[in-house]
């Protein structure tokens, strides 16, 4: 049986390809923490390479978006192609089956407005005036 089951954080927004007017699949990748720790503080993860097609793909287009913890099921496909400079790279995809969200629309929301609030400092108002008087400066 192949069957693999995950849950985790999109990395980034979802990569929607098109055939004429209508989807044709979505693609994105989640980060899978793993079970285990390395040392106190840091979990290894993982990255997922998925693929929703059909309704998976309408419901990917329309609701999935970078950060969005979510769990999928489906197969694992393994594949390969040549890089352009020659080396061998091999794939693992996950063709999603099954797509459920795994946080409540009010956890996302908390999730988005942290996120928003996190701004970086303001400049100006927190330097040093520095004096008109050049008196004391040692260069002049």
């Amino acid at each position: 049986m192949n069957k693999w089951i995950g849950s985790g954080k999109i990395t980034e927004e979802p990569v929607i390809r098109y055939d004429g007017d209508k989807a044709s699949f979505v693609a994105f990748t989640m980060m899978c923490k793993r079970n285990r720790r390395i040392k106190e503080g840091d979990q290894p993860v993982d990255f997922i390479d998925c693929v929703c097609v059909g309704q998976n793909a309408k419901l990917a287009q329309d609701f999935l978006r970078k950060g969005k913890k979510i769990e999928v099921c489906g197969p694992l496909q393994s594949g390969s192609y040549t890089a352009k400079d020659g080396r061998k790279v091999y794939t693992k995809t996950v063709f999603v089956e099954d797509l459920s969200f795994a946080e409540s629309k009010l956890e996302e929301e908390a999730r988005l407005l942290a996120k928003k609030d996190e701004r970086p400092p303001k400049y100006g108002s927190d330097f040093m005036e520095i004096p008109d008087n050049d008196d004391g400066l040692p260069f002049q």
